[in-house]
């Protein structure tokens, strides 16, 4: 017990209980109201987030970068609440690994925020890892099964980057069946460019998760 009270340890005990109350609310609301709570973990700023990104600040391959970080960890492919819970779960696991050997090795416990750094080093190629694993277990009907073709002529929101013809932006997507789906998207007028938040109209799929886009003319009707 003294393992998970010990000062050096809270980080890890905090993840754990945190990730426990996510978990135990993402059950309650799949058991109740039959959707779970990942739309309520955006990154556009809007209101069901307390994030936003100054997107014209960043540089163009900071924006490239972010989104093929994103991807490679499936975020927009698995729900993203099960990937903060696995995250969560992997960082205080490790974190306890840690000290717990650190205790055993020295007699007693590393500086939190050393252990801390080497939980979360850890807990990356777990996430990545627990992704796929995910991604390959979760139930995928063929009634609700969703080509990225199909997104066209939807839309969406630009949540990370600027978009100009040439340098891509980030863009969320709700599918037909109320899923997110994270996607490049570029305008398909060079003298268009598209920032954080704005409101977009997929026209064209250029090829793997890359779209070509119009300035949405319903702004303000859709739900994203």
């Amino acid at each position: 017990m003294s393992l998970f009270l010990s000062e050096q340890c809270l980080p890890f005990t905090a993840s754990l209980i945190v990730m426990l109350v996510l978990t135990v609310i993402e059950g309650a609301a799949l058991g109740f109201g039959g959707s779970d709570l990942s739309g309520f973990f955006s990154f556009d700023g809007s209101p069901d987030a307390d994030v936003s990104i100054d997107a014209d600040a960043a540089l163009d391959g900071t924006q490239q970068g972010a989104s093929v970080l994103l991807a490679w960890f499936h975020v927009g492919r698995v729900p993203f609440l099960m990937l903060l819970i696995l995250f969560l779960f992997a960082f205080g696991a490790s974190g306890f690994v840690i000290q717990a050997f650190a205790r055993r090795v020295s007699g007693d416990f590393l500086p939190s925020g050393l252990a801390a750094c080497g939980a979360f080093l850890a807990a990356i190629p777990t996430l990545r890892a627990g992704g796929f694993v995910l991604l390959k277990i979760l139930p995928q009907d063929e009634s609700q099964a969703v080509s990225l073709d199909s997104l066209v002529g939807r839309a969406g929101i630009i949540v990370l980057g600027t978009a100009r013809v040439g340098v891509a932006a980030q863009a969320r997507v709700r599918d037909e069946y109320g899923r997110f789906h994270y996607i490049l998207v570029e305008p398909d007028d060079e003298k268009c460019s598209f920032g954080a938040n704005t409101e977009i109209l997929l026209v064209k799929r250029v090829g793997g998760m890359k779209f070509q886009a119009i300035k949405n003319p319903h702004a303000g009707l859709i739900d994203v």
